[in-house]
This record gives structure tokens, sequence and C-alpha cells, in this order.
């Protein structure tokens, strides 16, 4: 009997190490896991905090005022001033906005010319919407570069004007029509000059 149990305390306590083995290794690896997880959402995390930072700071960079005086140059008011800071909007136009541009963000609002104006950030473009008091949108406008804008205008401009300088445009989308417009600047005889193309590069007219 002694002889028995000596030969079986052995076995006994191998399975009790393996056991207790086992266990630690179980525990290290969920331990293991935990860490990854947390470092996996850390760098998550991180991850979103610099694109955020990012789009923040694309938006200190944006200036309305800038902005503003390239959608509205070369046009005044009738007391020859250009657009100025608002906040009472009537409640048709918010409303009117506010359903046109349910994502806008940093918007900027001015009167000019008796009318409204909203300058927002709209995707990765900056855009300035007009309305009227009774909160009919006349148009929005967006500064676009030349590798933005249609082959079509590109080329009737290049064709009547091949000289002309085509480093931005104003596309002009107006509601219920189809083919937007865009605004190109010229300098003639050192004076400048606006030119409107629709996007089948036809020459239009447009009372700005």
């Amino acid at each position: 009997m002694k002889r028995l149990l000596f030969l079986l305390t052995p076995l006994v306590l191998n399975f009790s190490i393996m056991a207790q083995g086992n266990s630690e290794g179980k525990g290290k690896g969920k331990e293991k896991q935990n860490k990854t997880a947390s470092a996996s959402k850390e760098s998550n995390e991180a991850k979103e905090d610099k694109d955020e930072k990012n789009k923040s700071g694309n938006d200190q960079k944006f200036s309305v005022n800038d902005h503003n005086k390239k959608i509205w140059e070369g046009t005044k008011d009738k007391n020859g001033d250009g657009p100025k800071y608002s906040k009472n909007q009537p409640a048709k136009v918010r409303e009117a906005f506010n359903r046109d541009y349910p994502n806008a963000r940093n918007v900027s609002w001015t009167k000019y010319r008796g009318d409204w104006t909203a300058t927002f950030g709209n995707g990765v473009y900056h855009s300035t919407a007009i309305y009227h008091a009774n909160g009919e949108r006349r148009d929005t406008r967006t500064i676009v570069t030349r590798n933005e804008m249609p082959k079509n205008v590109l080329d009737s401009i290049l064709k009547r004007r091949p000289n002309t300088r085509l480093d931005e445009a104003i596309k002009i989308q107006v509601p219920n029509v189809i083919k937007d417009i865009f605004r190109v600047k010229d300098i003639i005889l050192g004076k400048p000059q606006y030119l409107y193309f629709n996007s089948d590069g036809i020459a239009v007219k447009y009372d700005y």
C-alpha cells in the first residue's frame, strides 16, 4: 500500500503542475489579447483624433473673407459696399438653407445686394448659397480649379481667347437648371472681364 502511494504521488504532482501551467497560459493569452485589443483601440482613437485635427486645420486655413472676395469679385451693391456679416436671417431663409444643406458646417452668414448669403463647408469644398428673403434660393457658388472645370468649357475659352489665364473659376449652380454655369475671369487691356459658359462650353449671359 505504501509502495502504491509512493508511486502515485509523483503522478498527482505532475498533473497538478500541468493544470496550473495551462491555467497560467490561458490567463497570459487572454491578457495578451486584451493588450492587443486595447492597443488597436488606442491606435484607432489616435487616428480619429488626427483626422479631426486635420479637418480643423483645413477649416482654420480657410478664410471666409478671401472666399467672398473671389465669389463677389467684380460686383457691388447699390452703395458700392461688399457683403456685411449678419446674424438675423429670416426664418424662411434658415429653414430653406437647412433643408438644402443639412450637412453644412462652419456656416457664416452675410447680407449682400438685398439677399442673404451663407458661406459654408460643403464636403471637400467651401460654397456660398444665396437666398432671397422669402427663402427662395437664387444659386450656389463654389470656387473650382482648372482641373475641376469641364473640358468643354476649357476648350471653348481657349479657342476664343488662347491667352486667358485659367487658374480657377466660379461654378454657379442654379435651382431647376440642369447645366452648371462657370464664370471665368480674363484681363483685357489691364481690366478684368468676366465670361460665363455653361457646362457644354456655350457662352451665356448671367445676371451676377
